[in-house]
């Protein structure tokens, strides 16, 4: 027995517990990150599969056997492909890490707020005349590929323009308008949106509420939705939509999203601006 305590204390360093702290946190990492996701009923399958493997080569099921082994040959190109929209949200939440987003300087909060007064002021008369809209707020997660599919603008922030461009019968009024707060720009109008893939959504939300959700599902982008049929105003982040909210309410939701700390928004960082060329921004 002292031999045994003995050889387990031989084999207990210091890296090997920073090293089993870290698999522990990365394990519990990946089971909060799966949860209520379509991922989880995916690992549940594959914990099954894992069972079986021992429990089929004890029983003698050769067959079995061979066939769940030879799954598990081809497993790391079956997850990767099966997993592929939560690896890339857990690729983007790593980026979206608060160091980096510290590193990455904001506009003034008095120029901030400047520009959302503009955004609620046309949000709340589009509501008034009962005119369809939809606005993405950009955040961290680059959407370039959303900006090409409509018209580049690269305009100041304007409640004027906003309001004319989703006047009815006007040639971008169907499609999403892309707003940088951070580079104080309406990079685009016109732009098509990923639809949700949320089948729980209800039967009464139109393509306008499933686009702006799909939005939020594949990005950190914050999405404000004007109903046409009843004026309502409702909001979509991190994959949820929120209804009938109260455009003062609004207003302060998009200042918390869009504001880490007074001192974080003092200056445009040099990452920010260096970014801001690379991705087409101004």
């Amino acid at each position: 027995m002292e031999e045994f305590l003995l050889y387990i204390q031989s084999r207990i360093t210091i890296a090997s517990v920073i090293e089993v702290v870290i698999i522990s946190f990365i394990v519990y990492r990946l089971l909060m990150w799966i949860r209520g996701t379509q991922a989880e009923q995916v690992f549940k399958g594959l914990i099954v599969l894992l069972f079986l493997s021992p429990v089929s080569a004890w029983l003698g099921f050769t067959t079995l056997n061979l066939i769940i082994t030879s799954a598990f040959t081809w497993a790391f190109i079956f997850i990767v492909v099966v997993f592929q929209p939560e690896f890339r949200s857990a690729l983007e939440q790593l980026g979206n890490n608060r160091i980096f987003k510290e590193m990455m300087k904001k506009p003034s909060l008095d120029f901030l707020e400047d520009d959302v007064d503009k955004i609620i002021k046309a949000v709340a008369k589009l509501s008034c005349e009962h005119t369809g809209a939809l606005i993405v707020l950009e955040k961290d997660t680059g959407l370039n590929n959303i900006v090409k599919t409509g018209t580049e603008l690269d305009s100041d922030i304007s409640s004027e323009l906003l309001e004319n461009i989703f006047t009815p019968n006007r040639p971008l009024h169907d499609g999403a308008v892309i707003i940088k707060l951070w580079s104080r720009q309406i990079r685009a109008a016109g732009c098509l949106l990923p639809l949700s893939d949320n089948r729980d959504l209800s039967s009464e939300l139109g393509t306008r509420h499933r686009a702006g959700l799909g939005m939020t599902e594949k990005s950190d982008a914050l999405v404000i939705i004007v109903s046409e049929e009843t004026g309502q105003i409702s909001y979509a982040s991190k994959g949820t939509l929120f209804q009938d909210i109260l455009i003062d309410v609004l207003k302060q939701i998009i200042m918390e999203n869009y504001t880490i700390s007074e001192e974080g928004n003092i200056d445009n960082g040099w990452i920010n601006k260096l970014w801001g060329r690379i991705d087409g921004s101004k």
